[in-house]
């Protein structure tokens, strides 16, 4: 297949619409080439839909407008003569488009930056409206706030689970999105006919790959992504550069023999419609206008040269869109729209159709969740096992540094409060590893979110469940029981029990911190310099490194946000309430008390309420910070 690289070629986008057939049927045959797709409609994923004998997608005067909205830039724009700072403009990226897709298959074919992806999102109700004017009608009414879960949408990056097997991410798309009447039997027969109709069999049961770990081809996974989809069969299908990497045909430039297939073509240049009709028709029509073809020339590459032309010169740009705009296809699809509107009774009848239904339960969506999260944690088990590693290596490091503490004033109460610093910090710093995998996933997870596959509080529910408390416990015991014997601390089953379950809701808290700044902060480098930031704060504040009363006043308060001064103190008190320390070991003096000491640092231990009052304070932040982290996951944009 020869791919052209010429960013001036064309790209091409589907838009397809089918009819839908009863569940008793067999898949009807969409000629794309090689009849590659194919596909059933039913009711989909949190939408009750009845059966239509059509979709029609109506869509007029839309305009987007692309604005930089970080604070500094705005400012920047109220000062345009700041130095070393230069505002963004806003860009427009399209301009009154305007167009009716009737049920058949319809392209959406122009150069590269003109425009295609943006009125694709826009038609499926992906972009922030704040930046869009115009109107789309889908069955003559309005759209639904639930729109976007009615239709498929394939967008042009190839976003699934790479551990997961082809038939597993068809399964996992199918297991969440159809309603649970659908039998196991009918489900399966839908991703065993998709599976054959997108020529996956070879692959079916091999993993999709990450960009570490080998898999299918990128043509396979693009079919892969078409075919989650597909097994949905819904009535609107919106495919963003479907053929990137396949075998139907070259990404910018398809064979007149497919060209001629699509029921509609709308030809797109800077943003503008230029042409917008049947594919037997470009020829005439563009002829009209000035640009004749060669009696041998390929349509496909004539459509090419032209746009490639009008594309060099706005005016002639601006003279053919205008002229699209009075044409008689636009100005019935405006027609139409005014007659939909008028109609009232209408609209509210076809808004009804679209009425939300949660097509799986709650415990059902964190079934399917928890299981995907397992075999990705078990088929890369690089970051379970590295970090079970260093847990290991640093708990055995710690009881060879600190081995046999020996109760005596020097060097023992230092070694001892080292040991204990030296635990929290380590702890501490292991949970930066939490950062990246919740960073790499964020694409997949607003996809998801986007195309209705579970809600935010299921995905949270088993992300806490299956992902972050098991990469806390294990670790966490594996370090209690090697330092904590190693080193010599209080071997009472009380004491060792207050070690581990400190260490345990001090790893929790750092989760719950690199969760809430992943899902803040999408830049992998960014969130990690601000998680060393924050741990180191906290570290500084823990009591260790600088007397706490001799701080100035208004810094002093930030130890009572330190979620590790907390954790040492549970330690320390723990540890050093009921111990003497002698001279030396050589004598049976012994002058010092663990009580005096925890007196001399300021540290209250006189009921057991002194001790477990640090444990609640670290349970209330690492709640605190979950519950931030949600509040992000709720706040990630839906549209782009």
């Amino acid at each position: 297949m020869k791919t052209n690289t010429d960013p001036h070629q064309m790209a091409l986008t589907s838009v397809v619409y089918r009819n839908p057939v009863t569940s008793n049927t067999h898949y009807n045959e969409l000629e794309v080439r090689h009849s590659l797709l194919a596909r059933r409609a039913t009711s989909i994923n949190r939408i009750s839909i009845p059966e239509h004998a059509s979709a029609t997608l109506t869509f007029h005067n839309i305009n987007y407008i692309v604005e930089a909205k970080s604070i500094l830039n705005k400012q920047c724009l109220k000062c345009p003569n700041l130095p070393f700072f230069k505002a963004q403009q806003q860009k427009q990226i399209l301009f009154d488009v305007s167009g009716k897709f009737m049920n058949g298959m319809n392209a959406i074919l122009g150069p590269s930056g003109c425009g295609k992806s943006s009125l694709l999102d826009v038609l499926a109700d992906r972009k922030d409206s704040n930046d869009l004017s115009g109107l789309v009608l889908v069955d003559e009414a309005p759209r639904h706030p639930s729109f976007r879960y009615t239709v498929g949408y394939v967008v042009q990056e190839n976003i699934c689970s790479g551990t997961l097997t082809v038939r597993e991410n068809l399964w996992f798309s199918i297991n969440l999105r159809m309603p649970k009447e659908i039998s196991m039997t009918e489900k399966n027969q839908r991703v065993t006919c998709v599976i054959k109709e997108l020529g996956l069999e070879a692959c079916a049961d091999t993993r999709v790959g990450t960009d570490f770990l080998r898999g299918v081809s990128g043509g396979e996974k693009k079919r892969t992504c078409i075919g989650m989809e597909l097994v949905l069969s819904p009535k609107i299908l919106l495919l963003d550069e479907p053929t990137t990497g396949t075998i139907i045909f070259s990404i910018h430039q398809p064979r007149y023999s497919i060209f001629k297939t699509f029921d509609t073509v709308m030809f797109m240049c800077k943003g503008r419609c230029i042409y917008h009709g049947s594919p037997r028709d470009v020829v005439s029509y563009f002829a009209t206008h000035g640009y004749q073809c060669e009696q041998y020339d390929n349509p496909a590459d004539y459509a090419l040269d032209v746009l490639i032309d009008v594309s060099r010169n706005l005016d002639t740009l601006m003279r053919l869109n205008n002229i699209y705009n009075t044409t008689n296809a636009n100005v019935l699809a405006l027609h139409h729209i005014k007659e939909s509107l008028t109609n009232n009774n209408n609209i509210e009848q076809e808004r009804q159709k679209y009425k939300i239904e949660a097509a799986r339960s709650i415990k059902a969506e964190i079934f399917y969740l928890s299981q995907r999260t397992l075999r990705n944690t078990v088929r890369n088990p690089a970051l379970a096992l590295s970090q079970t590693l260093v847990s290991i290596v640093i708990g055995l490091l710690a009881g060879l540094l600190f081995y046999n503490l020996k109760r005596t004033i020097e060097p023992g109460v230092q070694n001892r409060l080292g040991a204990i610093f030296f635990i929290i910090l380590s702890q501490t710093l292991s949970n930066l590893t939490a950062i990246e995998p919740l960073i790499s996933e964020s694409a997949l997870f607003i996809h998801e979110r986007t195309s209705g596959y579970y809600r935010i509080f299921t995905f949270f529910i088993a992300k806490l469940l299956c992902d972050l408390l098991p990469m806390r416990v294990i670790p966490t015991i594996l370090f209690s029981v090697i330092s904590y014997f190693m080193i010599g601390f209080n071997r009472t089953g009380g004491q060792f029990f207050i070690f581990l379950l400190t260490i345990f809701m001090t790893g929790l808290f750092g989760s719950a911190l690199c969760f809430f700044i992943a899902a803040t902060i999408h830049v992998f480098a960014v969130a990690l310099i601000i998680a060393i930031l924050i741990f180191v704060v906290m570290t500084m504040f823990t009591g260790f490194l600088v007397d706490l009363s001799s701080v100035f006043s208004w810094l002093s308060w930030i130890q009572w946000i330190s979620a590790f001064r907390y954790a040492s103190n549970m330690l320390t008190i723990s540890d050093f309430k009921g111990l003497t320390f002698c001279l030396s070991n050589a004598t049976n003096f012994c002058p010092l008390t663990g009580d005096e000491i925890l007196d001399t640092r300021g540290l209250a231990h006189a009921n057991s309420w002194d001790l477990w009052k640090n444990f609640f304070a670290l349970t209330i932040m690492s709640i605190m910070f979950f519950v931030f982290a949600y509040i992000q996951l709720l706040r990630m944009k839906k549209t782009k």
